[in-house]
């Protein structure tokens, strides 16, 4: 089931490797100002950003499966690297941009270089950790690594506005150093051994493909509902303070407080799953996400702020733990691909549901939106848990 210590990469190296990588990925520094860095830097309406952004998500999801597969045909370690050069080129193109076209060619190589580096870290992680029989590790380092990433995602954000004060260019070569460092961190790592086997063997026979099949569909499930509601859930809150009357300089440090948080639950999120199980965790996650929603919406105020926080920390918390058991589903020559199809089901989820919520919105007022997502949410969770009552969910090993 698993080679040699001897034989294995260094399992301290490789953790820090990837979690530097994490670090590297989470500086955005300049997403926090995005809007008016293409409005007075390239001069692009809010109309014409949303076009670039529309072109960049259509890119991730395009390209989430096949970069999957690349990274599952090639090393790994090659393709994050590729990643993070990609990602690199395609910020930079922001500089020189003048216009919608150049705008529109930075955010789809920015997409390119995004999806390369989706589920390929995960599955190395988790391979490496396979290779010495420590999987049952992977969940408590992984959560880890996860939070740490988003504590980067909210530093930057608060650094990004401070930069951009000084001179716009600086948050954009700021990140354009943190991927050319996330590449060489990548080209640092040892790629680990294949194993061909699922964690719990080779899948044979017509019954044994269904359990897989079904096992991987449950999960994908959770990624279109529960994932995609907390990624629309994160958009909601700059209209819920426009809507309490908060300074838009305040904003950055709200947000940062919600990376912060999910940063948190990353990092202890495996301890709730050794209270409650896989499955129990899951629904504890779902239903508190669902009431902080609808109560938010039904009585608009401060309390809400901290309350639309807790999305952050479904999204910090649950995350690692689906990795976790999308992994125990897949064997190593699936397993970036299967980690990218999961980054893809949020993606395909987020889409329609963010215009419904949107909508409803822009309509009624965020309060009415928020409630609708919150309905949404509970609703969508009752009826998987309907459909998968009889199977059920492997509790997660942890250690410490």
């Amino acid at each position: 089931m698993f080679v040699s210590r001897q034989t294995a990469p260094p399992l301290a190296r490789t953790v820090a490797l990837l979690q530097a990588i994490a670090v590297c990925r989470g500086l955005v520094f300049v997403v926090p100002v995005l809007v008016p860095y293409f409005a007075l830097r390239i001069g692009l309406d809010f109309q014409q950003f949303l076009l670039t952004e529309a072109a960049f998500a259509a890119t991730v999801a395009v390209m989430e499966v096949p970069s999957g597969w690349l990274a599952d045909r090639w090393q790994r370690r090659r393709v994050i690297a590729l990643g993070g050069l990609v990602n690199a080129i395609g910020i930079a193109l922001l500089i020189p941009a003048d216009g919608l076209a150049m705008a529109m060619a930075a955010q789809i190589t920015m997409g390119v270089g995004i999806s390369l580096t989706s589920g390929a870290d995960s599955a190395l992680l988790y391979d490496a950790l396979l290779a010495r029989g420590e999987n049952d590790r992977f969940r408590v380092i992984e959560g880890r690594r996860h939070g740490i990433g988003l504590y980067a995602v909210g530093a930057s954000s608060l650094a990004g506005g401070a930069l951009y004060a000084i001179d716009p260019v600086l948050p954009i070569l700021a990140m354009v150093v943190g991927y050319l460092a996330m590449t060489a961190c990548a080209l640092l790592l040892v790629e680990p051994p294949r194993i061909v086997a699922t964690e719990t063997g080779r899948v044979t026979g017509r019954a044994g493909w269904w359990r897989q099949a079904a096992g991987l569909a449950a999960l994908f499930a959770v990624c279109v509902t529960l994932f995609a509601a907390t990624s629309v859930g994160m958009w909601t809150q700059q209209a819920y303070y426009l809507a309490l009357g908060l300074p838009e300089v305040s904003f950055g440090l709200w947000v940062a407080l919600g990376f912060i948080a999910g940063g948190l639950a990353g990092q202890l999120g495996h301890h709730l799953d050794r209270w409650l199980g896989a499955a129990g965790a899951l629904a504890a996650l779902w239903t508190v996400t669902a009431l902080a929603y609808v109560v938010s919406g039904l009585f608009v105020g401060w309390h809400g702020v901290g309350l639309l926080l807790l999305g952050s920390v479904t999204w910090g918390a649950g995350w690692p733990l689906l990795q976790t058991l999308l992994n125990r589903q897949v064997s190593s020559a699936h397993r970036a691909t299967a980690l990218s199809t999961a980054s893809l089901a949020i993606r395909l989820g987020f889409v329609p549901l963010s215009a419904a919520i949107g909508w409803l919105a822009d309509a009624h007022g965020i309060g009415v939106g928020l409630v609708g997502l919150g309905l949404w949410l509970a609703l969508a969770g009752a009826g998987l848990a309907l459909l998968y009552r009889r199977r059920a969910t492997p509790r997660v090993a942890t250690s410490h």
